[in-house]
């Protein structure tokens, strides 16, 4: 659970999609300019995650910038800005629950654990379209 991806998630019976409001184009998006230090950063980090295969290379249509974001150790945290996405998506019929009914039911327990969500964003398999 607390190790660094390697590869991409298991094939599972199906992949994620991302539903779209009908009659919406691609979102195709120019990247963020980038200081020369950014940009080789972030260089750096694409092919250490192609390297990894935690991530491939895309034929979509789809593209949305990148940001880096500088952490308090100094490294830098690849975002990317998927607003422009955002808008175009179908927005789910299942709202989040709210936070005091999801502390209701943690009453009572006594060990708690901190699940590393560095990881999480490499375990959905999005299907490629």
């Amino acid at each position: 659970m607390f190790q660094e991806p390697k590869g991409l998630p298991p094939l599972r019976s199906h992949d994620h999609r991302i539903p779209l409001k009908e009659g919406g184009n691609s979102v195709n998006l120019q990247p963020y300019r980038y200081s020369g230090l950014q940009k080789d950063t972030l260089e750096e980090m694409v092919k250490e995650m192609l390297r990894a295969k935690i991530i491939r290379t895309s034929n979509s249509l789809f593209a949305s910038p990148v940001i880096l974001v500088k952490k308090k150790d100094s490294t830098w945290c690849l975002c990317i800005d998927y607003k422009a996405l955002n808008k175009l998506t179908i927005k789910d019929k299942y709202p989040i629950p709210m936070i005091e009914e999801l502390l209701e039911e943690l009453v009572g327990a006594s060990i708690f654990s901190k699940i590393d969500l560095r990881s999480g964003y490499h375990q959905i398999r999005i299907a490629r379209i």
